[in-house]
């Protein structure tokens, strides 16, 4: 039925231009893979989403900034690279000194609260109460089945279609992070499911700081001990290590939390439309991060691969000049800002890291960067830089270990990142220009480490102890 009605009620909604600012709704979710979405994988049951998505703007190819819950957040809040505002890996103690207490950074609540915006975040913050950083309203909600956080969203949009004023509706989802307790109405939806493993999967990931996932200098990987779900049978978790057997029925329960969730969003569209708001609303999708879902043999996230920093990302709207539309050019979890501020006409503060998307917006064929960092400087947050960076352009990415070790591959022809070609002569060319990349971006954030050219030369300090020792290429 919902289905039904909402094809319909689309159908009705003409595109306009808009005469006013116009509202925008985020929905950030949580350790959601590009891959976890039906218009990506018809195996994971996603209508709502994927309606949106198919009438909206599709941005395939959108990465985060870091593929850590704390400073993913913090980055999309601030539009900055985590060693810029402080917290890295877990820390928002770096968050809450820079931007709350020392006000160094504004936030993007605080930028359009000063154009006369009104703000409200529900759900998972992660950096404390949301009035701290910036929204007019909102708090922190720690129900894992995001019930209460759609349930205010809801009060939210009616007392807001009473207001002339434009908003920001910022909803921060539990779900898919564990420990997936969808009722069991969506897990049996994946009950007959055939589920293929990937050709990267593997029980356990190799012991190699590419992989790694605890301290820097360490090798250690997480969520080995984490039950996926309240009663979860026996070796049921979302780390290594685990069968293959084990790993479909971990991925059929991570699915399952992203179709209650595809439902809860269909509702809330639903209610926008019968508050009178939808014609005037951008809709942003995208989550704070992936997750390996046993591919590398990992579960969690924190490294480079793709698996972990690429999330699927979608822009919907009545007001969206081309629609029905995809585009493969490459995104960061940084340019949400400057897109919302340049469509709110707010003024953008000097320290945006990111680029407006409305260029991609109004010509899907077209780009705004040529290439896309990501960095994961952790976990211990206190050492800062010290953890895996990655520069990902067309079709290459190069990547920057916890060890200083670099990787290099050819994403045509391995896009599961099987093939390490950093000793590939041919090549030369290409990784030196990549090396430039992190290097130029270093130095723009400040980064507190040595460039790789130089670590080669220079002794390191503090590092950790290795659980084992990584093999140079691998």
């Amino acid at each position: 039925m919902r289905r039904l009605l909402l094809t319909a009620l689309f159908a009705f909604c003409s595109p306009l231009h808009a005469e006013k600012k116009p509202n925008f709704v985020v929905i950030f979710t949580d350790d959601q893979t590009y891959r976890a979405i039906g218009y990506n994988n018809p195996v994971v049951k996603t209508p709502n989403l994927d309606r949106l998505a198919m009438e909206g703007l599709r941005l395939n190819r959108a990465f985060v900034a870091s593929p850590i819950c704390v400073a993913s957040r913090a980055s999309i809040y601030t539009g900055m690279f985590p060693q810029q505002h402080g917290s890295v890996a877990l820390a928002s103690a770096g968050f809450k000194k820079s931007v709350v207490e020392e006000k160094r950074f504004v936030t993007l609540p605080m930028v359009l609260g000063q154009a006369g915006y009104h703000t409200a975040l529900y759900g998972k913050s992660h950096l404390g109460e949301p009035t701290t950083f910036g929204f007019a309203e909102g708090r922190e909600i720690k129900a894992a089945n995001d019930e209460e956080t759609f349930a205010e969203a809801a009060k939210f949009l009616e007392r807001e279609s009473k207001s002339e004023r434009p908003f920001l509706l910022w909803l921060t989802p539990h779900n898919p992070h564990v420990p997936y307790t969808a009722p069991q109405r969506f897990k049996d939806l994946y009950k007959d499911s055939v589920i293929t493993l990937d050709p990267n999967w593997m029980e356990s990931p190799p012991m190699q700081s590419f992989f790694n996932q605890a301290a820097p200098g360490d090798i250690g990987f997480r969520d080995g001990k984490l039950s996926i779900y309240k009663n979860a049978p026996a070796g049921q978790t979302c780390g290594p290590p685990r069968s293959a057997e084990a790993m479909k029925e971990v991925i059929k329960a991570y699915y399952g939390d992203v179709s209650m969730l595809d439902e809860q969003v269909g509702t809330l569209v639903e209610q926008m439309i019968a508050a009178g708001l939808y014609e005037n609303t951008i809709i942003m999708f995208l989550s704070d991060n992936g997750y390996h879902l046993g591919n590398h043999g990992l579960g969690n996230k924190i490294t480079m691969h793709e698996e972990s920093v690429r999330v699927p990302m979608f822009i919907h709207s009545p007001l969206l000049p081309v629609k029905s539309a995809k585009s493969e050019a490459l995104v960061s979890s940084l340019d949400v800002f400057p897109t919302i501020i340049d469509f709110a006409g707010a003024t953008a503060p000097p320290q945006l890291m990111g680029k407006t998307l409305r260029p991609i917006m109004n010509a899907p064929d077209s780009t705004v960067r040529d290439y896309v960092i990501t960095e994961c400087v952790g976990p211990p947050e206190s050492r800062v830089g010290t953890g895996h960076r990655m520069v990902r352009t067309d079709h290459f990415k190069y990547m920057l270990s916890t060890d200083d070790e670099e990787a290099f591959f050819e994403l045509r022809s391995d896009p599961y990142e099987m093939k390490n070609l950093i000793a590939e002569t041919s090549l030369i060319a290409e990784i030196e220009r990549h090396r430039a990349m992190l290097r130029e971006w270093s130095v723009s954030v400040g980064e507190k480490r040595l460039p790789i050219d130089e670590a080669r030369t220079q002794p390191r300090k503090g590092k950790a102890k290795a659980a084992a020792k990584p093999k140079k290429q691998i």
